[in-house]
């Protein structure tokens, strides 16, 4: 498994959705279109805040701030994905973070 944390572009099932949202359909990862074949798993994972932490600028730090980043979770969905119907399939961990910098996805981990 390799880890990634990469911004992705997701495209979004429609019609009716479980508890947890909408599962993923599509995405673009490294200017490439990746179509999901299947959702293998889902669950929330704590995010990794000290990224954001390390990157704010000092002028939007405020005190307390920190406390609630670290008790942020994201939630994971592990889907099968080809990037086109000819090409063998990959396992992907996409994160979908609703921080409060906004409602961001991202590529975490590939299954070798």
């Amino acid at each position: 498994m390799r880890r990634f944390s990469d911004s992705v572009q997701v495209r979004l099932q429609e019609g009716e959705q479980p508890a947890a949202g909408p599962p993923p359909e599509a995405f673009i990862w490294r200017g490439r279109l990746y179509v999901v074949r299947g959702v293998l798993a889902q669950w929330r994972e704590r995010r990794a805040w000290w990224h954001d932490a390390l990157d704010a600028d000092e002028a939007q730090v405020r005190p307390g701030e920190t406390l609630v980043a670290a008790a942020s979770e994201q939630h994971v969905w592990r889907v099968e994905a080809s990037p086109g119907w000819s090409f063998a399939p990959g396992v992907y961990d996409l994160a979908h973070d609703e921080s409060s910098r906004g409602d961001r996805w991202s590529l975490v981990r590939v299954a070798d």
